[in-house]
């Protein structure tokens, strides 16, 4: 079974990616939505560290008012990621091992994580795949996907600033994709270093 990790930055095409490997029998670990589960469990510390503010009227976490004081500060978003990252890893690394130990495990994973290196993730995956996409593209499908303006983009890029192929380190293969919106000519990239065709 090979782990596959896909990373790149917002709004580059991760998703897209992921899903041409799910479509081919890969099993795809979100960490997003491990992070969700994460923030979930580990809310009160949460609470406890940035304030009432982030709290919801529900009682749970507000991720926007949360974003906005973590996406805006170096150091918060630091000390968010002291708390959630080893709850979040953990939880990966169990999945991984489910899926290996089954009775007829999957063809392969495929780890779904934009910020993957640094959390360091790329140490359980076998290849690790970086998404490129032009900046432009980015902020269209950002405005598309999420509504997001110009300066919520610029905020979620810088946080993402380390986000680059060059950062791994583990002994997984990196390789670059460009994703230009032609999924065939993506596909057709990823074909050409993974065991998919």
């Amino acid at each position: 079974m090979i782990v596959v990790g896909v990373t790149g930055k917002y709004c580059s095409g991760k998703n897209t990616v992921t899903g041409l490997l799910v479509d081919r029998g890969f099993v795809e670990i979100d960490v997003d939505r491990v992070g969700h589960d994460a923030l979930a469990t580990e809310g009160r510390r949460v609470i406890d560290e940035f304030g009432p503010s982030v709290r919801g009227d529900d009682g749970r976490i507000d991720r926007k008012a949360l974003g906005r004081i973590v996406f805006g500060d170096r150091a918060a978003l630091a000390r968010l990621e002291a708390i959630l990252h080893p709850v979040m890893v953990a939880a990966v690394h169990a999945r991984i091992q489910t899926l290996r130990s089954a009775a007829d495990p999957p063809p392969g994973v495929v780890i779904n994580a934009a910020i993957l290196l640094r959390m360091r993730l790329d140490a359980l995956c076998d290849t690790v795949v970086f998404v490129r996409a032009p900046f432009l593209a980015r902020l269209r499908r950002a405005r598309a996907r999420d509504g997001a303006g110009l300066i919520d983009v610029l905020r979620r890029l810088r946080a993402q600033s380390d986000v680059a192929p060059q950062h791994s380190r583990s002994c997984a293969d990196i390789h670059s994709v460009e994703n230009d919106d032609d999924r065939k000519r993506l596909l057709s990239q990823l074909e050409s270093f993974l065991p998919i065709s």
